[in-house]
């Protein structure tokens, strides 16, 4: 391992070893509980509450720290795809760990909140996911600082653990920004919230002479109280970023999104736009996904998106599991002197479509499901004419 992995490793040993803090301060918590309401304990309660301790107690060093909390989820799937354009077709299908993450998430003194989580995939490298401080003294006003997403659009910023359909739309995973680091607000005022923040990336950072920076502002509102028995939020997204080439914070120099997310009981509703220019070239598109419960754990989804993009392939067909299908990959014509004079890329378009219908069977909320997704798409205007593909997927998400 790297030196790198070997500290990732020795950060996630010592997150699994404070789970012994969790669990004690729970039995801890119960006790005191007990004594408080009767004064006194049975015996009956004593062994309950032996039968919780762990046989070991570790306390965080630091006094600052209130609480403590193990958070993470593991997220498999399988996907097959069968995809076809001018030139013939082909199929791929796999297993994989779709996500595996671990993390803390801890209370501190003066109402700060710490997050360090960590990216554990088999066979990847591993990774930060997040780790900052944020002060929550006043709800208008919190503060964070540290490495994270920049805040940009609906889809984007509901939890893995919570979308509805096992992969995000195309719009959005074309237009949105990594985790890097910044400095950020957040916060709401009765039916407002708002954000704002400014970010840069780690060679950057390390730049005597770097003044690139990624900007983002983000400004909500909640429309419960119009709605009686429904429920309706608007939001408005924008990230700038200084690189004029668009190499900074994603390849785009500014993008915009509005969402719109309605519930009325077992009915919801999602809509986002989604808008990014580089250079004068737009790409933009939108997606609309109602849903049902059709009973208290079973759920229906379906979803409508389109996409479109200025620029001659200006866009990919999905990571998951189009563009991994064999004839699909880019293929290069070399002179005598190994140069490249010439490709064709069959996976980039200008023009998509997709629809999606699928089922949810929630075992504990977003906490425990599985789900079922097929999706039928087409890409216009690759060097190999039209690609169309058909994707069949299984997910089971856990978090804890």
């Amino acid at each position: 391992m790297t030196r790198q992995q070997n500290k990732y490793t020795a950060t996630l040993l010592a997150l699994l070893m404070v789970g012994g803090v969790i669990s004690a301060q729970a039995s801890l918590r119960d006790l005191l509980d007990t004594l408080e309401q009767n004064q006194t304990i049975t015996s009956e309660q004593a062994a309950e509450l032996r039968a919780k301790t762990p046989g070991y107690t570790i306390r965080p060093a630091g006094r600052a720290v209130q609480d403590v909390a193990i958070r993470g989820r593991v997220q498999t799937q399988f996907g097959y795809v069968d995809a076809k354009n001018d030139e013939g077709s082909d199929h791929y299908s796999t297993f994989e760990v779709r996500r595996a993450r671990i993390g803390l998430r801890g209370g501190l003194a003066h109402n700060v909140r710490a997050q360090l989580e960590a990216n554990l995939v088999p066979g990847s490298s591993l990774s930060m996911r997040s780790a900052f401080l944020q002060w929550r003294e006043h709800r208008e006003a919190y503060v964070k600082l540290g490495f994270d997403k920049p805040v940009y659009g609906f889809e984007e910023n509901t939890s893995s653990g919570a979308i509805l359909t096992i992969e995000r739309s195309l719009i959005s995973n074309t237009l949105i920004p990594g985790a890097m680091n910044g400095l950020s607000l957040e916060g709401s005022a009765g039916w407002l919230s708002y954000g704002a923040g400014i970010y840069t990336d780690r060679a950057n950072a390390n730049d005597a002479g770097g003044d690139d920076y990624l900007y983002n502002a983000t400004v909500g509102l909640s429309l419960d109280d119009l709605l009686p028995g429904s429920k309706l939020a608007l939001r408005a997204d924008y990230i700038s970023s200084d690189d004029n080439g668009g190499n900074f914070g994603g390849r785009f120099d500014d993008a915009m999104a509005f969402s719109a997310h309605y519930t009325h009981g077992d009915f919801d509703l999602r809509a986002e736009y989604m808008s990014g220019s580089n250079n004068s070239n737009d790409t933009d598109g939108f997606y609309i996904t109602p849903s049902m419960h059709l009973t208290e754990n079973l759920q229906a989804v379906i979803r409508y998106e389109q996409a479109s993009s200025d620029r001659a392939r200006g866009l990919s067909a999905p990571s998951r599991y189009v563009r991994r299908v064999g004839d699909l990959a880019v293929r290069e014509t070399k002179d005598d002197n190994d140069e490249v004079i010439a490709s064709t890329n069959p996976q980039r378009g200008d023009d998509y479509q997709a629809l999606y219908a699928g089922l949810n069977y929630y075992f504990a909320g977003h906490g425990h499901k599985v789900m079922l997704g097929v999706e039928r798409s087409e890409l216009k205007n690759t060097d190999a004419g039209k690609l169309e593909a058909t994707s069949v997927m299984t997910a089971w998400r856990m978090l804890f």
